[in-house]
C-alpha cells in the first residue's frame, strides 16, 4: 500500500472524512484516485500508487470487533505487574 507523505496527511484525513460521509467522493476515488487526490492538494511522485481509503466506521462487521476485543483482551491478560506496582509490598 502506498504511504501518504507526512505532510499531506492532514489533507488525506479530510478525504478520508469526506468519502465517508459522500458515496460519490468515494466513488470518484475508486475510479480517479489522482485527480480526487489533487483536489486535496496531494500529488503523488510518478511511480506512487494511490492508498486505499479504510473502511467507514460503519463499515467494521460485528466479527470483526469480537476478534479485536479478544485480542485485547489476551494483550491485558498477558501484562504482569510486581505487587509494588499496585501497592502490595
Amino acid at each position: 500500500m502506498a504511504s501518504i507523505p507526512a505532510e499531506h496527511r492532514a489533507r488525506f484525513a479530510r478525504l478520508i472524512a469526506d468519502a465517508w460521509s459522500d458515496p460519490e467522493v468515494a466513488a470518484r476515488y475508486e475510479r480517479e484516485p489522482a485527480a480526487v487526490l489533487a483536489e486535496y492538494g496531494i500529488v503523488l511522485d510518478g511511480d506512487s500508487e494511490a492508498p486505499a481509503l479504510p473502511p467507514a466506521p460503519g463499515d467494521i462487521a460485528v466479527e470483526d470487533l469480537g476478534v479485536a476485543a479478544g485480542a485485547a483482551m489476551a494483550t491485558i491478560g498477558t501484562v504482569s505487574c510486581p505487587g509494588s506496582c499496585i501497592g502490595l509490598s
